[in-house]
């Protein structure tokens, strides 16, 4: 038996007598990595329009009530493509086609289809 745990004593503290030295610690480099900061424009202040549907009274016919509800939307509509066209302005500028397609919005006031009959 002792010829047996003899080799594997004698193995065992060789392997610790013989470890590689420890590796010393590297000398630290400075990098300056640019960080990208977004500028972002002040969008102006839109004037809100002057909607026909405050001039109705309670006395106003139906065919006026009708009349400026139409007109409302059709102002309305036009404030919003307005505020689009100025947000727009103030967006991060595309480089592809592919951040081109993610920056547009999804549903536009033309294509919602809520003003079709």
């Amino acid at each position: 038996m002792v010829r047996c745990v003899l080799p594997l004593i004698l193995v065992l503290t060789t392997g610790c007598a013989i470890a590689p030295p420890p590796i010393s610690p590297g000398v630290p480099i400075t990098v300056k990595v640019p960080i990208q900061v977004p500028v972002y424009c002040e969008p102006p202040r839109l004037a809100r329009p002057a909607l026909p549907i405050a001039a109705l009274k309670p006395s106003s016919p139906p065919a006026d009530t009708l009349r400026a509800y139409a007109a409302t939307v059709v102002l309305l509509k036009g404030a919003v493509e307005e505020r689009d066209a100025v947000l727009a302005g103030c967006m991060k500028p595309a480089t592809t086609v592919a951040n081109t397609m993610a920056a547009a919005p999804k549903a536009n006031s033309k294509d919602s289809g809520t003003d079709k009959p």
